[in-house]
């Protein structure tokens, strides 16, 4: 493994990470419901939730950070100038890769739905 590896991975865990776990307590809140614990890195999702549940809890992350990417890239098509598009590319940039942390979630709610 590469020395600075693990320094960038930590990186991107500081920064991602926490608005990523608040938006899973949001959505537990949201449904009525708590935590059984929590974590900078993890929020421990109640297994007796109804799968309708279950997905809208484990798929918050994932719908705000895709649907900012999405926002963002339709944001650089109709931008009006090159600093404009520069901005909005930065945020499609780190949306996106905010929304490469929830595909463990998908995976997690795809396994959920097959049961």
């Amino acid at each position: 493994m590469i020395a600075g590896s693990n320094l960038t991975v930590d990186a991107l865990y500081r920064i991602f990470g926490p608005p990523h776990e608040l938006l899973h307590i949001l959505a537990l809140l949201l449904i009525g419901r708590r935590p059984k614990a929590v974590s900078s890195r993890y929020v421990d999702i109640p297994n007796d939730l109804s799968t309708p549940a279950y997905v809208f809890v484990a798929g918050l992350p994932a719908l705000v950070f895709w649907g900012a990417a999405l926002a963002a890239l339709l944001a650089v098509v109709n931008s009006q100038s090159i600093g404009s598009a520069l901005i909005a590319f930065v945020v499609f940039t780190l949306a996106a890769v905010a929304g490469f942390g929830t595909l463990g979630d998908i995976q997690l709610i795809l396994r959920r739905l097959r049961q």
